[in-house]
C-alpha cells in the first residue's frame, strides 16, 4: 500500500511540474531556475541619465536586477536603484538635484561671517592661492567636493554607514581609481555617498577623496564598465550599459583640445573594451545614442533618460527571455521593498556621541561651537547640513564632511575636518575700471594676503595692497576672543592717498592767499595714515556692533597752493552693521544697514585751530531689495551721513555723483560736510547665464534718484534737493559687477559709464 501511495504522489507531483511549466507565459522564467542578473553602468557625467531609462524598461518588463554596480556616474545611478528605489524614484530624485552644486565648494554670501562678506566684496578674485615656506601653492582640484558630498548625502536620505553594500535592497559595488597606483579599487562596505563620490571625483576637476588611506579618484580611468567585478559577484547575465565616448575620426580631430580629448577617450575605451570582451552571448549589451550631449548637460537629462529607454526598447528581444511573470515579479519587488524597509534612512537621528576628526589648527570646541549639534537630543537632517556649511563657511578648509555611524547600537555623529594643506596664507586679488566718456577715468588693482588660523581661535592677519587712481596699504590684526566667535579684538594700519576735486567758495581765504571772485573746484591731494583698535560683539554672523579708537595724521594738499595742511586727529568710535544680502551688487533679497558714530579731536596748523577743536561724524546707510517676481527686483536705498568739525579744508567729506549716487554727476562731484540722499533702482533679469560653477546674468533696468550735500545743517531743505535717473545693463560678472549706463540729473547734468569691478561698483 506504501509503494502504491509513493507512486501516486510522484504521478501528481510530476503532473502538477508540468501544469506549472505550462502556465508560466513564454519568455518568463521560473524563479527557481532564473539566473542571477548583474546590472552594469558606466560612466559619462549627465550621460548617466540614459542609465534611469533603461531601469524604467527593465520594471517594465518585469526584468529582475539582483546586483547592480557602476563607475562614475554609474556608480551613482546603481546605488540609487540598490537602495531600493523605483525608476521613476531614482528619476525624480536626480532630475530634483541641482547637479551644478555638485561644482561649488563656497557657502552662499548669507551664510559668510560679515568680516568674510566684506573680503569677498572688495576683492572679488577669492583665488583660493595658498602660500607656505615661501611657496605658492594650488589645490588639488579645481572643486574640493564640498558640494559634491552635500549633493549625494541628500541623495541618499544620509544613509548611515554599513559594513557591506551587500546589506542594501540590491548588493551594490563602486569602481574607483587609486591615484598613487592608478589600479582600480572595488568599494563594497562604508559610506554609500561617499563611495559614489569617490567614483565620481573626475581628477583635476574634483579633489580625490580618500578611503582607507588610498586617494580615490573617478573609476573611469581603469574600468568603466564593471563587467568582471559582476561575473566576480556571481552574476550569471550581465546586462551592461556602456555610454562611454566612442573615439573621434580624422576629421573631428582639428584642435589641440580634440587631441587631448581623443586620448583621454582612448583610456576609457581600452579599458571598455577590455570588458566587453568578457561578455558571453547570454549577456547584453545596451548602448544609448548619446552623441551630442555633455557631461555637463545636466539640464538636458530628462532627454537623456528618453535615449535610455530607446535603447532598451531595441533590445526587447534579448531582454525578454529575462522577464518573470507578474506574480514572480511582485513576489521579487516585495522583497526588494521588505529588505528597503529595515535600512536606516532617516530624515533625522537620535545622537549618542559625536566625534571630531580635526586636522586643523582650530580647537575642537570651536568646530562644536560651529557645528551647534548637541548629544542626547534628536537631530534633522537640515541641522545637520546646516552646521557642516557654518565650518565650511570659515573658509580655511579644503573638506568638511560628515557620517551617521553605527557603533555597538549608538548613534555617532563622525565629523572630519581637513585643513586645506596648501595653505594656510592664502592671496586674494581685485581689478576695477570707470570711465565716464567725458572728463574722468579711474583705475585700481590690488592683491590682498591673509595669515590664517593663528591662533586657536581662528585669529588671521590680512594685508591688502591697492594701486591705481587711488592708493591704500593696510594691515590687519583680527583675533576672536572665545570658541564661538562672539568678541573679538582687532588692531590695524593703514596708510590711504587720494586726489579729489573739492568745491569751495573762493571768495575765502585759503591758507593765506587771497582770492576775490567766483566759486569752484580745486584737486585735493589728501595722505593720510590711520591706526585703529576695536573692541566688537558678533551678535549674530550677519550683524557686529564695535567699540573702538582711531587716530590720524593726514597731508592735505591744494592744487595751485604751495602750502600743505597737516591734520592729526583721534577719537572714539561706536558702529553696528547689519548685512544679509545676498549680493552686494545685485541683491535680491535680505536687507543692510550701517551706523557709525565718531567723536573726532582735529589739531591743525592753518585750515584747523593749531589748539585742536571736537567735533561728530556720522555714517549711516539702509538698503532693503524687494523680489517683485523671479525676474524684477526693486532696491531702495538711503544714505546720510555729516561732521560737525569746523575745518577750512574739509578732511571728513560727504560726497555725491556717478552712477546711482546721483546719476548724470560725475564721481565726487559735488561734496560737502552734510549728505543726504536716497534712490529706488529697478532690475529686470534678461539672461540667466548660469554655467554652474560659473554665473553671469544679465540684467536691465532704471534708478530715480533724490539727493544733495551742504556745508552746514542749515541749509539741509528737500527743496534744495536733486532729482536724478539712469537707464542701464549690467552684469553680475566673475571680475565683479559690469554696467553701461546713461544718467541724468534735474540741472541738466548728464554721463555716459562704463565701470566693472568691486571697487566701483554700487
Amino acid at each position: 500500500m506504501a509503494q502504491r501511495l509513493f507512486r501516486i504522489n510522484l504521478l501528481a507531483y510530476v503532473c502538477l511540474s508540468v501544469f506549472l511549466v505550462l502556465a508560466i507565459p513564454s519568455g518568463s522564467v521560473c524563479a527557481a531556475e532564473r539566473p542571477r542578473i548583474a546590472l552594469v553602468l558606466s560612466g559619462g557625467g549627465a550621460k548617466g541619465a540614459a542609465h534611469i531609462g533603461v531601469l524604467q524598461v527593465l520594471e517594465e518588463m518585469r526584468i529582475p536586477v539582483d546586483i547592480v554596480l557602476g563607475t562614475s556616474m554609474g556608480s551613482y545611478v546603481a546605488g540609487m536603484y540598490a537602495m531600493g528605489y523605483s525608476a521613476d524614484e531614482v528619476r525624480d530624485k536626480t532630475l530634483h538635484l541641482d547637479w551644478n552644486k555638485g561644482y561649488q565648494d563656497g557657502v552662499t554670501r548669507q551664510e559668510l561671517a560679515l568680516r568674510q562678506k566684506n573680503q569677498a566684496d572688495d576683492f572679488q578674485f577669492q583665488t583660493n592661492i595658498g602660500v607656505s615656506d615661501g611657496k605658492v601653492k594650488l589645490p588639488e582640484g579645481v572643486y574640493q567636493g564640498h558640494g559634491m558630498a552635500a549633493l549625494l548625502r541628500d541623495a541618499t536620505s544620509n544613509l548611515p554607514t554599513m559594513r557591506s553594500f551587500n546589506e542594501l535592497p540590491i548588493p551594490y559595488r563602486a569602481v574607483a581609481t587609486d591615484i598613487e597606483t592608478v589600479q582600480p579599487v572595488i568599494l563594497s562596505q562604508g559610506n554609500l555617498a561617499l563611495a559614489m563620490q569617490a567614483s565620481m571625483s573626475i581628477p583635476g576637476a574634483l579633489k580625490p577623496v580618500e578611503i582607507d588611506g588610498k586617494l580615490l579618484a573617478d573609476g573611469g580611468i581603469v574600468n568603466n564598465l564593471p563587467v568582471d567585478i559582476a561575473k566576480r559577484m556571481g552574476a550569471q547575465v550581465v546586462i551592461a550599459v556602456d555610454i562611454s565616448d566612442k573615439l573621434k575620426s580624422r576629421n573631428e580631430l582639428d584642435s589641440a583640445l580634440g587631441i587631448i580629448d581623443q586620448l583621454t577617450t582612448y583610456m576609457t575605451r581600452s579599458g571598455t573594451e577590455k570588458q566587453l570582451a568578457l561578455m558571453t552571448s547570454h549577456d547584453i549589451l545596451l548602448t544609448p545614442d548619446v552623441a551630442g550631449f555633455a557631461v555637463a548637460d545636466f539640464e538636458r537629462m530628462p532627454q537623456i533618460v528618453e535615449r535610455g529607454r530607446s535603447a532598451a526598447y531595441l533590445a526587447m528581444d534579448k531582454l525578454r527571455r529575462l522577464s518573470l511573470s507578474p506574480a514572480e515579479y511582485e513576489a521579487y519587488q516585495q522583497a526588494k521593498l521588505d529588505r528597503r524597509s529595515q535600512l536606516n534612512v532617516q530624515p533625522a537621528y537620535y545622537l549618542d556621541r559625536i566625534v571630531i576628526h580635526n586636522n586643523s589648527r582650530l580647537s575642537d570646541e570651536v568646530l562644536r561651537q560651529m557645528l551647534q549639534v548637541e548629544t542626547g537630543k534628536v537631530q534633522t537632517t537640515q541641522n545637520l547640513e546646516a552646521g557642516i556649511e557654518r565650518i565650511n563657511a570659515l573658509g580655511t578648509f579644503e573638506r568638511v564632511t560628515y557620517e551617521i555611524a553605527d557603533e555597538q547600537g549608538q548613534n555617532v555623529l563622525v565629523v572630519n575636518v581637513t585643513e586645506k594643506r596648501w595653505g594656510p596664507n592664502y592671496l586674494d586679488f581685485t581689478l576695477g575700471f570707470e570711465d565716464d566718456f567725458h572728463s574722468r577715468s579711474n583705475y585700481m588693482y590690488g592683491a590682498a594676503y591673509t595669515l590664517t588660523n593663528l591662533s586657536d581661535y581662528g585669529a588671521e592677519w590680512r594685508n591688502e595692497a591697492i594701486l591705481g587712481s587711488w592708493k591704500k596699504i593696510s594691515s590687519e590684526f583680527y583675533a576672536p576672543l572665545d570658541a564661538g566667535q562672539k568678541f573679538y579684538g582687532q588692531f590695524g594700519a593703514a596708510y590711504r592717498n587720494e586726489t579729489r576735486a573739492v568745491f569751495f567758495d573762493l571768495g575765502q581765504d585759503l591758507w593765506g592767499k587771497e582770492i576775490t571772485s567766483g566759486e569752484g573746484y580745486v584737486n585735493l591731494e589728501n595722505s593720510t595714515w590711520v591706526l585703529t583698535s576695536e573692541m566688537g560683539w558678533n551678535v549674530r554672523p550677519w550683524s557686529r556692533v564695535g567699540l573702538g579708537l582711531e587716530g590720524s595724521t593726514s597731508s592735505l594738499s591744494l592744487q595751485g597752493y604751495a602750502n600743505r595742511e597737516r591734520v592729526n586727529s583721534w577719537g572714539p568710535y561706536l558702529f553696528y552693521l547689519h548685512d544679509t544680502l545676498d549680493s552686494r551688487f545685485f541683491p535680491a533679497t535680505g536687507s543692510y544697514g550701517s551706523l557709525r558714530l565718531a567723536s573726532i579731536h582735529a589739531k591743525g596748523e592753518e585750515a584747523i585751530s593749531p589748539d585742536g577743536e571736537w567735533g561728530l561724524t556720522s555714517d549711516m546707510e539702509l538698503r532693503q531689495p524687494w523680489q517683485l517676481t523671479s525676474r524684477q527686483v526693486v532696491d531702495w536705498r538711503l544714505t546720510a551721513g555729516g561732521s560737525s568739525v569746523d575745518e577750512l579744508v574739509p578732511i571728513y567729506l560727504q560726497d555725491l555723483g556717478g552712477l546711482f549716487n546721483l546719476s548724470g554727476y560725475q564721481r565726487y562731484q559735488l561734496n560737502g560736510r552734510y549728505k543726504l540722499f536716497g534712490a529706488l533702482i529697478y532690475r529686470y533679469r534678461i539672461l540667466e547665464n548660469n554655467f554652474g560653477a560659473l554665473k553671469a546674468p544679465v540684467y536691465t533696468g532704471w534708478s530715480l534718484e533724490r539727493g544733495n550735500v551742504w556745508n552746514s545743517k542749515s541749509e539741509i531743505n528737500w527743496d534744495d534737493m536733486h532729482t536724478a535717473g539712469s537707464l542701464y545693463i549690467g552684469s553680475d560678472s566673475f571680475i565683479g559687477p559690469v554696467y553701461l549706463a546713461y544718467g541724468r540729473s534735474d540741472s541738466g547734468e548728464s554721463a555716459f559709464y562704463f565701470l566693472f569691478g568691486n571697487a566701483f561698483g554700487q
